[in-house]
């Protein structure tokens, strides 16, 4: 009876599991995977380095080679255009940085076997302490002059004031007209002891004929004006006003000669400002036949003083100082 029991209740319990409602069991199939791309993250959350925009300047063809980083506008033309030199792009200041050769400058300065040198970055010395008025300076200029024009009027007046001569003395046996006019020569006539005179006439009465005078070889004299002495010797002489106002144009005259006092001849590079007035602006030209260069500067819209920054054959200085305002 039990055995009976039993397999009922089994056969109840399947009959329970066939009638119970069947429920569906969604599988996801694995598939082939066609790109994957891990980008690597930081699990500090520190900022990632932004790669600068890199040229190097090639002396030999004149132009900046890029190097690496975004493309972007070249940079303005070194101070130093005879150089090999790498600049980079500062975002934060938005400016031109010198930094070390990159490697194409690197390959340039092998390839040329020394064509390559230190740029020469001329600055202006820097300005400390209270800046001195210039009114002492006029005031002894003015002095000088005054005691210059007196001076030249105590010379004028003596001059001027008649002078008694003495009384012309005779040697006896040796007869003058007292009226006659004496000529005074202002080089002396006696003849050195041990020396005989030059005869002005040959044997036979003919004139010995004279030398003629020889005329002294001009020399070229600088200019007037402010000059700057580079390191070979040349000189360079700035030509224009000390002193300008505010957006007024100016026209400027730079000179060059040589060592050998010969006009200058190539190409002339003018730096005009530093940082202190907002930025130096470059330009270039070619001196012409007398070693000259005249440049047209357009008015600066702040005051300071500015100076012009001159490059002569890899060699450069501040040749002046123009003051604005």
């Amino acid at each position: 009876m039990l055995h009976w029991q039993a397999l009922f209740a089994a056969f109840q319990l399947q009959l329970q599991r066939l009638q119970a409602p069947r429920t569906r069991v969604l599988r996801v199939q694995p598939a082939r995977v066609a790109y994957t791309k891990t980008l690597p993250q930081r699990t500090d959350n520190a900022l990632v380095a932004q790669e600068h925009s890199v040229f190097t300047w090639d002396p030999v063809g004149q132009r900046w080679i890029h190097e690496r980083g975004p493309e972007m506008s070249t940079p303005p033309v070194p101070p130093d255009i005879h150089a090999i030199q790498t600049y980079f792009y500062d975002e934060d200041g938005k400016e031109w940085i010198a930094t070390v050769l990159a490697p194409r400058g690197r390959e340039l300065a092998a390839q040329w076997h020394g064509a390559y040198k230190v740029p020469d970055l001329a600055a202006p010395p820097p300005t400390t302490g209270k800046k001195s008025s210039p009114a002492p300076l006029f005031a002894l200029v003015l002095v000088l002059l005054i005691v210059g024009g007196g001076a030249a009027a105590v010379v004028a007046g003596t001059q001027n004031t008649p002078v008694a001569s003495a009384l012309p003395t005779y040697e006896p046996g040796v007869s003058a007209t007292p009226s006659a006019p004496v000529a005074v020569s202002g080089e002396p006539t006696a003849t050195p002891v041990g020396e005989t005179p030059a005869p002005t006439q040959r044997p036979g009465g003919t004139p010995v004929p004279t030398q003629p005078a020889r005329t002294p070889v001009p020399t070229v004299a600088p200019p007037v004006g402010t000059s700057l002495t580079l390191a070979d010797g040349s000189v360079v002489t700035y030509s224009g006003p000390a002193r300008v106002n505010i957006g007024s144009g100016f026209t400027v005259t730079f000179t060059v000669r040589n060592k050998n006092n010969t006009a200058g001849a190539g190409t002339f590079l003018v730096s005009f400002g530093n940082a202190s007035t907002g930025g130096a602006k470059t330009s270039s030209g070619t001196l012409n036949g007398s070693g000259q260069l005249v440049m047209n500067f357009a008015g600066a819209s702040l005051p300071g003083n500015y100076p012009f920054t001159v490059n002569y054959k890899g060699q450069q200085g501040v040749v002046a100082i123009l003051r604005v305002g």
